[in-house]
């Protein structure tokens, strides 16, 4: 159950961040969250009907400080998106978002079997070798500085699932509808700030609708897999998520995959096998 779910989350939170940033190409990355924070947060609020739970002070503060990490790290992904390849920003985030989880998994004493291990360090390599864009690229090399953005996106990522993971499991939905409002709140001030209030229409306001459903299921997937089994290895298999991002630009972008590429899209499927021993 636990890796059917992480994989739901994966295959979401890929479509997630290319619907998104698909929209960050053409508007900052703080408008098109403007549209598809409050979007989640329905959709979210929704949930509370099919997963109803008791909420405590310890899950309240967990989803609240999981909106504000999952909210920079959404920024600064959208953000390296709209000016670098997709199939190279969106595994390099990925990598930290793997990290971190497994890291706090081992502080709170969770012993994976040996061959699990296997599976988690073959997730971590392959994200790093789809992460690798051709020579040819018609980019060119990414700059440091979006690499700095996407490293950073990923720590926000994994902060995200640890205050997930922390919350009380009888606390039902509540704290994913607790993060996105707490996102869809301080998404405001922050736009006010940066001068980047405005409504989208059209073609930007599907993908930023699409964007925000996603990311709501995906967000509700990871917390359920959490649930049910090691967050080392919920989280290493929903970090796989770069996958879809990578099929879907070299689907509808045509953002063409290296061969290094190929291969850590191949080893990402062993992972998750291995992980499922």
């Amino acid at each position: 159950m636990t890796v059917i779910l992480a994989l739901l989350a994966a295959v979401s939170y890929g479509v997630s961040d290319f619907t998104g940033g698909l929209a960050s190409r053409r508007r900052a990355a703080v408008t098109v969250l403007l549209t598809s924070y409050p979007v989640g947060a329905v959709f979210m609020c929704m949930m509370l009907l099919l997963l109803p739970g008791q909420l405590g002070l310890r899950t309240a503060a967990l989803g609240a400080a999981g909106g504000v990490a999952g909210m920079l790290g959404v920024i600064l992904m959208y953000s390296a998106l709209a000016v670098a390849p997709m199939n190279v920003v969106s595994p390099i985030t990925a990598v930290l978002a793997a990290t971190v989880p497994v890291l706090y998994g081992v502080v709170i004493g969770e012993r994976p079997r040996g061959v699990v291990w296997l599976g988690i360090a073959l997730g971590i390599g392959a994200v790093l070798l789809v992460s690798r864009a051709p020579a040819d690229h018609p980019h060119g090399p990414v700059p440091t500085r979006v690499l700095l953005m996407a490293l950073a996106s990923g720590v926000g990522f994994g902060l995200y699932f640890v205050c997930l993971a922390g919350t009380d499991h009888g606390s039902g939905a509540w704290p994913v509808v607790i993060s996105r409002v707490t996102s869809a709140v301080l998404i405001l001030p922050l736009a006010w700030r940066t001068g980047r209030l405005g409504v989208l229409h059209g073609r930007l306001l599907a993908l930023s609708v699409v964007t925000g459903i996603f990311d709501a299921a995906a967000n509700l997937f990871f917390l359920i897999a959490s649930r049910h089994g090691y967050v080392s290895l919920a989280s290493v298999i929903t970090s796989l998520y770069p996958a879809v991002t990578v099929l879907l630009a070299a689907g509808v972008l045509r953002e063409r995959a290296g061969r290094l590429q190929q291969v850590g899209l191949g080893l990402a499927a062993v992972s998750v096998v291995l992980i499922t021993y």
